[in-house]
């Protein structure tokens, strides 16, 4: 309220902006601004909001984009962080090395999470921060790292190649996908990262980790946010902030799992159809052990025993019951940490330079999800943001067209469609 009375109606604040994506993006029934093409057009949506807001302070201000593809060149999935962007002068430390996991040094050290938010937003933890639904850690500054449930992130941000199979797409339905995973891809992740699940313990006794593993700790988040939402994982309601969280958690009751196996447990809720995992011997076990070919459950897994079979499954729902702490660029609360900002931008870089191409593009938004938000038709909840009385909620193609880099209504450019690392490793960046 006071930011509106000194700098007008366009200023918004971080908790109005993360509220939002908490809102749409933390919702039990379906993620509504991450399972599908509206991803795109909320996202950039998003970022001009939160631009206009920065404009109303000062009008010189552009909103800058991150073109992480740098990172993924020039350094590994280990070392990345050492980017000077996580100087603190800029970011800060990309993973803090501290019990809060939490910035110590520069502007953006000890940013505060919004607490006794319960009144504020609908959706928040059980200790009342502005955090996911299933994200039950209280500390109350935002938090990163680089480590994923006990192992090392064997991943880094999306690079060339991810970019380069980006511009090679055709329609808006499968560029749309691309940008949500390959282009947009793991950052997300490898900002916030996980810690304080049990599959630290599994991890732990692993001398050598192989890739199996580490598919299946990139599987747990996701998994256990699908189980959520099917109602199967039940989460704290209300906690003091004294209550330490080993009282405060996530996990599968027997209420909820109501006399199912592990593997019906995991089929009802649609698991199955991508989560990878691994046996005794730490071979690969992918999606498509546990079905038939008419789509149906392997009870009794092919190649495995009955006993083995339960005990795989049996595994898998025990570190899915729980998420564990996750950072908060790895959940609904991503807003809070500076980082957000600046990544959703460079995608809509590669979408300008997809429209401004002369290649053959099928532009039709097709209606095919029924999670609200990701059709052509569903609104979204913006207003008002190219200079005109538009006082009703833009629909997905309304900003689909708005938003393109040919729109006289679009009050922004991109400084250069460019990326010379790329050229000089062979990939053609053309459109």
């Amino acid at each position: 309220v006071v930011g509106r009375e000194v700098f007008g109606d366009d200023y918004v604040s971080r908790d109005q902006l993360t509220r939002l994506h908490m809102y749409y993006g933390g919702a039990m029934d379906c993620d509504h601004w991450h399972q599908g093409a509206g991803f795109v057009t909320s996202h950039v949506a998003l970022t001009l909001v939160w631009e206009k807001g920065l404009q109303a302070i000062e009008p010189s201000i552009a909103a800058p984009y991150w073109d992480f593809t740098l990172e993924s060149t020039f350094f590994g999935s280990s070392d990345w962080h050492d980017s000077k962007i996580f100087s603190s002068d800029w970011f800060g430390e990309g993973s803090p090395d501290n019990e809060l996991h939490t910035v110590t040094e520069g502007r953006w050290s000890f940013v505060p999470m919004m607490m006794n938010s319960a009144g504020y937003t609908k959706w928040h933890n059980a200790y009342g921060l502005m955090r996911a639904p299933w994200n039950l850690d209280s500390t109350p500054f935002v938090t990163r790292s680089m480590n994923i449930y006990g192992l090392e992130n064997n991943l880094k941000p999306s690079g060339c190649e991810e970019y380069h199979r980006t511009l090679k797409k055709s329609n808006w339905m499968s560029l749309a996908k691309v940008l949500n995973s390959a282009a947009h891809g793991h950052i997300h992740e490898t900002m916030g990262g996980a810690w304080n699940h049990p599959f630290e313990a599994v991890v732990a006794d692993i001398e050598d980790p192989p890739l199996a593993v580490f598919q299946f700790a990139h599987w747990i988040q996701s998994s256990s946010k699908i189980l959520w939402r099917a109602g199967v994982v039940k989460c704290s309601d209300s906690c003091d902030m004294s209550t330490p969280t080993s009282e405060c958690n996530c996990a599968c009751g027997a209420d909820t799992i109501a006399g199912r196996t592990a593997s019906e447990v995991l089929g009802d809720a649609g698991v199955l159809d991508s989560v990878s995992f691994f046996d005794k011997d730490q071979s690969t076990l992918d999606s498509n052990y546990w079905k038939d070919e008419s789509g149906a459950v392997n009870h009794v897994i092919p190649g495995y025993s009955e006993a083995e079979s339960k005990e795989i499954y049996g595994a898998i729902l025990d570190s899915l019951c729980t998420p564990g702490h996750l950072g908060d660029m790895f959940q609904a609360s991503s807003p809070n940490d500076v980082t957000f900002w600046v990544i959703h931008s460079t995608i809509d870089r590669v979408w300008h330079f997809m429209r401004l191409g002369d290649t053959e593009y099928d532009q039709t938004w097709e209606a095919t999800t029924p999670c609200y938000g990701h059709n052509p038709k569903n609104f979204q909840p913006f207003s008002s943001l190219f200079g005109d009385d538009h006082d009703k909620y833009y629909t997905n193609k309304e900003l689909y067209d708005l938003l393109s880099p040919t729109s006289d209504s679009l009050p922004y450019v991109y400084d250069n469609f460019e990326w010379p690392h790329c050229t000089f490793l062979g990939y053609r960046m053309t459109n």
